[in-house]
Formats: structure tokens, C-alpha cells, sequence
């Protein structure tokens, strides 16, 4: 087959592309170029597909992720919410936009280095998490359809990450040992809010309130906080303080003690289940609030026309609006939405 592989220049995909080739498949390289300004990626990309002995294509995204991924994370900010843009860029940029390139380049299917499985079953594909859980991303793909996930391969999902350096470094790759970054790829080097500042994103100085009503202090524009947030507040008080609420209408910052940060439901919309499968209920899973965070026990109280009210079977603290609530049956991804809002 031939397999269309998405190289960046490090070495999750230049691995992932290594095991393609021994694998017998043909490989073709496409490297993405998601901003205006070029970097060292592509060059090092290159140098990945010429050691490999394979083509690799430029595929120029900027306006597709100028539109889908950065608009998004401004609008998101301003409304007082606190965005995850990986999800979306791996459904709307990576998974569409490219997936469609690698079609047009003659490729069978799209190749990533995602730590992910994909296992299908009597014609249905279900998402998995990475063998190793260190490195799984199955949190970032929960946007993922049957459609899609039939035309992708993640051959790193059953590896672990000293396995693909091992791999790597016996076929003598031109990879830099550099180390991982957890920031978001187009905010690299500076702040998120340096960047919201420098793209036009509005920030009028509000109120900041305690959970009464009263005002206590003064914040400076509210794509500057996000809910669960303790440092910056400007706060001085016998306990400490943090965000429990944003309110962009009002454009005010609600803060209280680490107690008042715990919530009992959430109420998630848009929500996808990606083997088509909606739960019932009263089923219960596992749910997951944040990227960082670990995934806590719950219950589907309530299934309505905008989306899904889930019960936590023990109050959770640092759940944003905005953010992504992804629903796991032990490794499986059952699926996921964004929570619109939460309750005590």
C-alpha cells in the first residue's frame, strides 16, 4: 500500500514512517506548514524523508488553520472560556485538510505518530489509548468518526517512547535528541496571552468578585485567567484564592477558597461517539476533564437535545468551560464533547 505519513521533523512521525517502510508499504512524506513564518521544521522534515529514501510535499494549511484553529482559540478566550485547539487541528487540519492531500498524492491511507491504537472489530474502528500512558494522546482524538479512523494508522500506539528512541537511533535518522515541549505548537517561546495581546485579542481591566457578589479587586482583561487559576490573582486574603468563574458579559473574574472549586456535573455539547454508539442513562465511565488531568469515575445523568449532563461520582476541581470532556470505558475512547458549563 502506499501510506501518505505526516512528517514534522521530530521523531514520533520519523519513526512512524520508518516502521511504514519496513513494513513493505510505499511512503510519501507531507510536512504541514500551519503559520506564515517558516521555521526549522521543514528542513528537518526533509532531511527525514531523503534518509528514508522517500518524496515529501509542503502542504502550505495556514489559511485553513488561521481560520479553524486560531480564531477559534482568540473567540474562545474572549468569551471567558478556556479553549483545547488539539482536538479540533487533529479533526478539522490534520485528519481532513491533510487526509485530503494524501488522496490527491495517490496515498491508501494517512500515517501519523499519534500514541493511539486503532482496533477494528467486525467493520467498526474503536480508539484506544497508547500502550504507553506517559505518551497517549487518544485525548486529542476524540473528535474522530468511522469515516476517518478507517483511512488512518497509528503504528507508535502499541510502543512505547524509549522504544521509538531505540528504533530511531538503530537506523541512524538525522533526528536531534531535543527536549518535548507541552506548549501549544503556535504559541511556542512566549506566553498564550502574549500571543492573544499581539493578535488583536480585547482586554478591558474588570472586576474581581468573591462568590457574593462583592467586589475585591481588579483584573486586567479576562483572556488573562482561567477557571481553577490560583497565581496572578492580585489577592491577598487569610486563605488562598482562585477562579472559579469567568463571566465575559459582565466581564468579571469570580474567585473563591480551593473548596468553592469543586464541581459535581458538567453539562458537555457537541459531543461525539465515535463508534456511532450513544450511551444510555445511568451508564457509567470514566471521564476525563483536561489533558493533564486524571480521569475520574462518572455517571451519564442525562442525555438532552444539546448534549450530555455527567455526574462525577466525587467532585472534581479545575474544569474550565471550554475545555474538552473525553469519556473512556477502560482504554477506550467512547467518545467526547466540550463542557458548556459546570455545576456545584
Amino acid at each position: 500500500m502506499k501510506m501518505a505519513v505526516a512528517l514534522s521533523g521530530g521523531i514520533d512521525s520519523a519513526c512512524a514512517a520508518l516502521l511504514m517502510k519496513e513494513a513493505g508499504h510505499s511512503v510519501i512524506g507531507l510536512h504541514m506548514k500551519l503559520m506564515p513564518a517558516q521555521t526549522d521544521a521543514w528542513p528537518k522534515a526533509r532531511s527525514v524523508a531523503e534518509a528514508l529514501g522517500a518524496p515529501i510535499d509542503l502542504v502550505d494549511l495556514t489559511a485553513q488553520f488561521q481560520t479553524e484553529i486560531i480564531s477559534y482559540f482568540i473567540s474562545e478566550y474572549s468569551r471567558g472560556r478556556t479553549p483545547s485547539p488539539c482536538p479540533p487541528c487533529n479533526r478539522k487540519i490534520k485528519m481532513t485538510f491533510l487526509l485530503e492531500h494524501a488522496f490527491k498524492s495517490g496515498a491508501d491511507k494517512l500515517v501519523t505518530g499519534h500514541y493511539a491504537r486503532i482496533i477494528e472489530e467486525e467493520g467498526v474502528f474503536h480508539l484506544y489509548k497508547g500502550l504507553d500512558n506517559a505518551k497517549d494522546q487518544s485525548y486529542f482524538l476524540f473528535m474522530l468518526d468511522q469515516e476517518i479512523l478507517s483511512n488512518l494508522r497509528f503504528p507508535l500506539g502499541e510502543l512505547t517512547k524509549a522504544k521509538v528512541r531505540e528504533i530511531v537511533g538503530d537506523h541512524d535518522l538525522p533526528i536531534q535528541c531535543e527536549e518535548e515541549s507541552q506548549e501549544l505548537c503556535f504559541v511556542r517561546n512566549s506566553l498564550y496571552t502574549d500571543f492573544l495581546v499581539e493578535h488583536g485579542s480585547k482586554h478591558e481591566p474588570g472586576p474581581v468578585m468573591d462568590a457574593g457578589g462583592q467586589i475585591i479587586g481588579k483584573h486586567r482583561g479576562i483572556i488573562f485567567y482561567t477557571v481553577g487559576q490560583r497565581k496572578g490573582l492580585g489577592i491577598c486574603g487569610p486563605e488562598p484564592s482562585y477562579v472559579i468563574e469567568i463571566n465575559a458579559e459582565k466581564n468579571s473574574v469570580i474567585v473563591g477558597g480551593k473548596n468553592s472549586t469543586f464541581v459535581s456535573r458538567i453539562l458537555v455539547n457537541n459531543v461525539t461517539f465515535i463508534s456511532g454508539q450513544r450511551p444510555r442513562t445511568g451508564d457509567e465511565f470514566m471521564v476525563k476533564v483536561r489533558s493533564t488531568s486524571r480521569e475520574a469515575p462518572c455517571i451519564i445523568e442525562e442525555i438532552r437535545t444539546e448534549g450530555l449532563l455527567i455526574a462525577f461520582r466525587s467532585p472534581q476541581s479545575g474544569v474550565a468551560p471550554g475545555q474538552a470532556a473525553v469519556i473512556y470505558n477502560g482504554d477506550e475512547v467512547i467518545g467526547g464533547g466540550w463542557i458548556e458549563r459546570s455545576m456545584k
